[in-house]
């Protein structure tokens, strides 16, 4: 593998030197490589062959072998000069190796408008120029490899570049600092390999080039301080893998990026600071992974991504800026297990599923608060460590079926999921959403409990069951869990209109009698008798006109109990509105 370096010395000695192969030049080039400190890194000796020679090769249409060699100023514009071919059009080169070479030039390492009928390796090798030059390369068959290799360039020109062959590496290759421009690249290749690439400092350019339906591998691969720029780049259905990439300071592009139908994965890549942009990329099927991602200081942005059909999933990561998803357009949005610094925007358009599981947000969470509602089916927030405020519209959002729709949560993770609802209300004063989300939650607590006591055995299921029947009838349907008091005036009304009709019964069924106790009670019908009587013991006043007699005493009692309860029940609930 080729070394990276800080400066070189080249030495021409006059020895001759033999290849392997019984390729000879008279003469051999001696090269040493230093660090920055000056110490040596490596010497080794390579052939110093005849330019001419290798452009009459060319001509003749032969196999190019400059493996071991010292080339300089390879140009395949002087070659076609020296072959008086027009400028513009592609030289022609059968395969070309330059394995453990060393190319050399003070302008331009030029192998533009070059095309390749086969193989191409440049491997363990250095390339070394003001500008290295394959703009307009076309590679028609076999593998295509710059490998192991040590490119020091201001600027790579990779532009136009079209690639029938096999497959095209960088595999395991390093470039100093300066400008790598693949734009407009066609590769057709069944894989593109770019594994522990180093693509040292400055912008990386991959605009509009176009990876049809390669497998295409950044795993490892490692950006420096500049831009990396995939804008207007398309995948077919390859799988495109940035797992464990580094990419450095400066923005990260892929905008309106088309990915396809194959995998993208970004797991365990790192991004630094500046900001990663996916808006308007384009999802055809498949997914797109996060896994335990670390995005340092970086702002990142799903804005309008068009993803029906597909997944975006982002696991264990922590967002120390801003994250957005507005207008973003999936069919499974999941942020599980991660942790949110700084504000997140969730105001998608579409989505069947936005997993929150897990997640922890400091900031303010946007899900909705204007425009356009979302169209969300599953909202999953469980285990969910809201510190921040959580935006979102309980009826607008119809928050309830979100919760109600998750299949694979229990009935105690949607009622803790509905506790958090309820406190997040509160901290921002939406009282009515408060109550709402108070409800469900005591609902799913209450199923909760029952759901346990059913592995309890018998006697406990029971028992637990017959309990949850009275709270659901005394808490829940008289007065929505104290939530409100127009429902508790209702009960009132429609227990006392009840207790009324029972008393005038026992009366006309002689089984009962409200007796009166002084004479200003006499004269009144079974009828006046009943709802007079029912009001005086509902409301505790105990006038004592009228006294109960047989069973009457019995349901009397039952009625004065039920009546404070319930005026308890009321004062609860219209001191708990007053207050807020």
């Amino acid at each position: 593998m080729a070394y990276s370096f800080y400066k070189y010395n080249i030495q021409e000695i006059n020895r001759e030197f033999v290849r392997s192969d019984g390729y000879s030049t008279p003469t051999t080039i001696q090269i040493t490589l230093y660090n920055s400190q000056g110490v040596e890194i490596t010497q080794f000796n390579l052939a110093n062959p005849d330019l001419s020679n290798v452009y009459d090769a060319i001509g003749r249409g032969e196999d190019i072998n400059l493996d071991f060699c010292y080339i300089k100023n390879f140009s395949s514009t002087a070659c076609k000069r020296f072959l008086d071919i027009p400028k513009t059009e592609l030289l022609e080169v059968k395969s070309f190796s330059a394995q453990n070479a060393f190319f050399e030039s003070p302008l331009s390492v030029d192998l533009s408008l070059v095309k390749f009928a086969g193989k191409v390796i440049i491997d363990d090798s250095y390339l070394i120029a003001q500008t290295v030059d394959f703009k307009g390369v076309n590679h028609v068959s076999d593998d295509f490899f710059i490998t192991n290799s040590y490119i020091k360039t201001q600027k790579f020109n990779f532009t136009q570049f079209i690639d029938h062959g096999n497959e095209f590496s960088f595999k395991n290759s390093a470039f100093d600092t300066g400008v790598k421009d693949f734009q407009d690249s066609d590769f057709n290749s069944n894989e593109v390999v770019f594994t522990n690439t180093d693509f040292g400092d400055g912008d990386v350019s991959f605009i509009n080039a176009k990876f049809n339906n390669s497998d295409v591998n950044f795993k490892v691969a490692s950006f420096g301080v500049g831009k990396v720029d995939f804008h207007f780049a398309s995948f077919g259905s390859g799988r495109v893998v940035f797992e464990r990439a580094n990419f450095g300071s400066g923005r990260v592009d892929f905008r309106t990026v088309v990915f396809g139908s194959g995998k993208a994965s970004f797991n365990r890549s790192s991004f630094v600071d500046g900001e990663i942009n996916f808006e308007g990329v384009e999802v055809h099927s498949g997914k797109v992974t996060f896994k335990r991602a670390a995005f340092g200081s970086a702002s990142l942005f799903f804005e309008l991504y068009q993803g029906n059909g597909s997944d975006l999933i982002f696991e264990r990561s922590v967002f120390n800026s801003a994250v957005s998803f507005r207008g973003a357009l999936t069919n499974n949005l999941v942020l599980e297990e991660c942790q949110f610094n700084f504000m997140v925007n969730l105001h998608v358009e579409k989505a069947d599923v936005i997993d929150l599981s897990g997640c922890t947000f400091r900031d303010i969470v946007e899900f909705y608060t204007h425009a356009q509602k979302p169209k969300v089916n599953i909202l999953n927030m469980a285990g969910v460590r809201l510190l921040g405020y959580f935006y979102i519209n309980w009826d607008e959002n119809n928050l309830k079926q979100l919760i109600y729709n998750q299949q694979n949560t229990s009935v105690f993770d949607k009622a803790e999921q509905f506790r958090v609802l309820k406190e997040n209300f509160n901290s921002l004063g939406k009282y009515n959403e408060e109550d709402k989300a108070y409800v469900e939650f005591k609902r799913c607590e209450l199923k909760s409990k029952v759901s346990k006591a059913k592995t309890r055995g018998f006697f406990k299921s029971t028992m637990a069951q017959i309990s949850a029947f009275f709270q659901r009838l005394l808490f829940d349907h008289m007065g929505l869990y104290a939530t409100s008091p127009q429902r508790v005036i209702l009960s009132i009304l429609v227990i006392y209109t009840v207790y009324s009709l029972i008393y005038i019964l026992t009366m006309l069924a002689g089984v009962g009698h409200i007796m009166p106790s002084a004479t200003c009670a006499e004269g009144l019908s079974v009828v006046a008798k009943g709802f007079y009587f029912s009001v005086v013991t509902f409301f505790t006043i105990g006038y004592g006109d009228f006294a109960p007699v047989g069973i009457s005493r019995v349901i009397a009692g039952t009625e004065g109990f039920v009546g404070v309860f319930l005026m308890s029940y009321f004062t609860v609930a219209f001191v708990r509105k007053i207050l807020r």
